[in-house]
């Protein structure tokens, strides 16, 4: 009978329905409230053909706190080019300076351009699909014109730093700043925000870019482990499995790769 009586006990404290919370005690009722996630645009990378790489593309993220602390966040993704101009890059999620070894980063998404093909497919990781786009090369746009800007609230001011060298590559370095006067952008004071390149004539890309602007923090973004042997064929297709959902039509249904992807 006692064995019984402390099985009973036993049950009834596990099933006994655990005691509500009241509004005191719970707080004042609200809607979710979403943070809204900072963005950073990332390394170019234009369609050149007869320029293949390969090579990781870091990024370096530094915010200021207004008590003078800092938040630093990086990550490193691996991209590629082929001869014909195609790419392959990844997307990879921030994770903080110093790392305390739980977060680790993670390619979320992948992209794969074909400017042969014309197409554009951007593929979730986690979801397995890949949504496609079509593609064409932008037109290239000379750049703008240092001074005063048309719009009278900006000045662009640009510097020729030389020729040098960056991972064994030869990079012609500039810097540009840009002066946005008060209330350009509702800034009670001038904001200064200016950008170093260190470009590649040879890949037509930025080996390395460092942005300084007030609001968004100080950017390094670069380019190592650089290789200019062209990555496996396999790179640069979409992987085996994924359901592909074709956005070139507007009545165009979710379909599956083909087997030769």
């Amino acid at each position: 009978m006692r064995q019984f009586a402390t099985a009973f006990l036993a049950v009834f404290i596990t099933l006994a329905p655990k005691p509500c919370l009241t509004a005191q005690e719970a707080g004042p009722e609200h809607a979710p409230d979403f943070r809204a996630l900072p963005h950073i645009a990332p390394l170019y990378f234009p369609p050149k053909p007869h320029a293949p790489f390969m090579a990781l593309a870091k990024t370096l993220w530094v915010h200021t706190l207004p008590d003078g602390s800092t938040v630093t966040q990086q990550n490193a993704r691996v991209v590629a080019r082929d001869v014909e101009g195609r790419i392959f890059q990844e997307r990879r999620t921030f994770v903080p300076v110093p790392s305390d070894g739980k977060q680790e980063s993670r390619a979320y998404a992948t992209e794969y351009t074909d400017p042969v093909a014309h197409t554009l497919y951007r593929c979730n990781a986690d979801m397995k699909v890949c949504n496609l786009f079509p593609y064409y090369e932008p037109i290239t746009e000379a750049l703008v014109p240092a001074g005063l800007q048309p719009d009278g609230t900006t000045y662009l001011t640009r510097e020729n730093l030389g020729m040098d060298t960056f991972s064994g590559l030869d990079v012609q370095r500039s810097r540009e700043t840009i002066t946005l006067y008060a209330q350009t952008a509702g800034n009670s004071r001038t904001i200064l925000r200016t950008s170093e390149y260190w470009y590649s004539p040879a890949l037509g890309v930025n080996a390395q870019v460092k942005r300084h602007d007030p609001r968004d923090g100080d950017q390094t973004l670069w380019l190592t482990d650089i290789s200019l042997t062209a990555a496996e064929p396999e790179t640069f297709k979409v992987p085996a499995g994924y359901r592909v959902i074709d956005h070139r039509d507007a009545g165009a249904a979710a379909r599956q790769p083909e087997a030769d992807r």
